[in-house]
């Protein structure tokens, strides 16, 4: 991982998707229980195991991989969830989202917080949390690929010559 340590762009995409994976993670959890725990570690590790993979090899594959992963995660969490139901949503504007139960006002929720209240506020900004730092984690995560393209074809330049 040394190549990378100094790469600003591959500190701030791993911190945001792993955010963005985290916060969407509590969002679940909390609206359909622990049976999401296993899934959720999966996903919050993936994006350190694929970067980690890319720092050692210089792998193109896993560099897509990398770049594949953040864009769905934005993709299905930070915008088709996080947008289109709770921005949308707190912004006075109709549910646009097709998920189930996204179209209560209060969605039904397996955990609980102090209060009702509470629960819906949470629930709902969490939502809207895992859309604005889903935002950083795109960008960061296209700014990362960005870089790294080039180095990603020398290494693999560099490896067909026989390491010369």
């Amino acid at each position: 991982m040394k190549h990378l340590i100094g790469n600003k762009y591959a500190r701030l995409s791993l911190l945001s998707i792993t955010l963005t994976s985290i916060i969407t993670s509590i969002h679940h959890i909390y609206r359909l229980g622990f049976g999401l725990l296993v899934p959720t570690i999966i996903v919050t590790l993936l994006p350190y195991v694929l970067m980690r993979w890319f720092a050692h090899t210089g792998n193109k594959g896993a560099l897509w991989a990398y770049g594949l992963l953040t864009s769905l995660l934005f993709a299905w969490f930070g915008f088709i969830d996080g947008f289109l139901d709770h921005v949308m949503k707190a912004l006075g504007f109709q549910n646009t989202t097709f998920l189930p139960g996204g179209d209560a006002e209060v969605v039904k929720t397996v955990l609980s917080l102090w209060s009702p209240e509470a629960g819906h506020f949470f629930y709902e900004w969490t939502g809207i949390l895992t859309f604005v730092v889903g935002m950083f984690a795109m960008y960061y995560g296209y700014k990362f690929i960005q870089v790294q393209r080039p180095r990603a074809h020398t290494l693999e330049t560099t490896a067909e010559r026989g390491g010369r």
